[in-house]
């Protein structure tokens, strides 16, 4: 393929460990407290300075896990690191650090002193095995107190549970809602199991799976086997080809994926459109789709959808290529 993509990622996230304080039954990265892998603080400084450098869109730096609070200091003085650099910062966690106000408020303290931009807290059925939805609540009066932002996602729920009508009536989430809506969001996500033996939970819309992936080009993802990976999706280590190189070699970023047509389509149409449009509408393969990444993952993952991958894919290049670079020309004229 000659065109090659013009690749500027605006966000850099760090997956700084795989160890978690739960062990979430469907959790993508199967996080554990048993599991020891976490990237450094030097790493860590020296993947965002280079990002810095390397990427002139640069804008956001997200850290995640597993469960990110566990590096403590290290974490704080990444974020601060950051801010000194002038770039925005996000931290997704489930909130563990909230079992008291007392130690939610130590937290929520250090964050403001690093002016972190923004927290997400993850929690549901499966989170709340392990993380009560006390801790979310006293995590979330802490950030507020402090001025920081909260995004609270719910796990869809399971026709027996009844997570999300829970947390959005407790009268502290009530009282937050109405007196600090600036600061302050609840969301419920598309869910994906892991687990055959996992209860069925049914998405309200689907809408989301004919949009492309905007993962793709814009996310330079930095796992704690010290990869440079092209998104943060659910199936990422499950992917290979989403693997690119090593921390050593950020650039690989762009080398590895400027001339990769299926990530271009990827970006484009996004998983579940490719999978239509190769098998047709009516095939088995998109039966039980409920996100994207669970499309990808069969994309990627089936023999026989490659197959056919391969047979079809040039017949599709030219719409590709001008769809792209419509949807660059209509980025290029919402910024002026």
């Amino acid at each position: 393929m000659d065109f090659k993509v013009k690749i500027s990622p605006k966000t850099i996230t760090i997956i700084t460990t795989y160890k978690c304080t739960a062990a979430c039954e469907d959790c993508c990265f199967e996080c554990t407290p048993s599991l020891t892998s976490r990237l450094e603080l030097q790493d860590i400084l020296d993947v965002i300075q280079s990002a810095f450098e390397k990427f002139s869109d640069l804008e956001l730096v997200v850290f995640t896990g597993g469960e990110c609070f566990i590096l403590k200091q290290d974490l704080y003085d990444s974020i601060a690191f950051c801010t000194s650099l002038g770039l925005k910062t996000r931290c997704v966690t489930n909130a563990y650090w909230g079992k008291t106000l007392l130690s939610a408020s130590k937290v929520a303290h250090f964050l403001k002193k690093s002016r972190i931009c923004e927290i997400n807290i993850s929690t549901g059925l499966d989170h709340q095995k392990w993380v009560p939805q006390k801790s979310v609540i006293n995590a979330v009066n802490a950030l507020v107190s402090e001025g920081i932002f909260v995004l609270v996602t719910i796990e869809k729920d399971s026709k027996s549970s009844s997570c999300f009508e829970h947390f959005v009536n407790d009268e502290s989430v009530k009282e937050l809602t109405k007196n600090s809506p600036e600061l302050f969001k609840t969301q419920s996500n598309v869910w994906m199991s892991f687990m055959a033996t996992s209860e069925k939970r049914e998405n309200d819309t689907f809408d989301h799976l004919e949009n492309g992936c905007d993962q793709i080009f814009n996310n330079c993802v930095i796992t704690p086997k010290k990869e440079v990976s092209a998104c943060c999706g659910l199936t990422l280590e499950h992917i290979p080809e989403m693997k690119l190189g090593t921390i050593t070699d950020l650039d690989s970023y762009k080398s590895e994926q400027q001339d990769d047509f299926l990530k271009l389509w990827l970006r484009v149409d996004g998983p579940y459109v490719i999978l239509k449009k190769i098998l047709g509408y009516e095939s088995p393969e998109l039966k039980n789709i409920q996100h994207q990444c669970q499309a990808c993952a069969v994309l990627h993952k089936k023999e026989n959808v490659r197959k056919v991958l391969l047979e079809q894919y040039q017949e599709n290049i030219i719409p590709v290529v001008n769809k792209f670079k419509i949807m660059e020309l209509e980025q290029v004229i919402a910024a002026s």
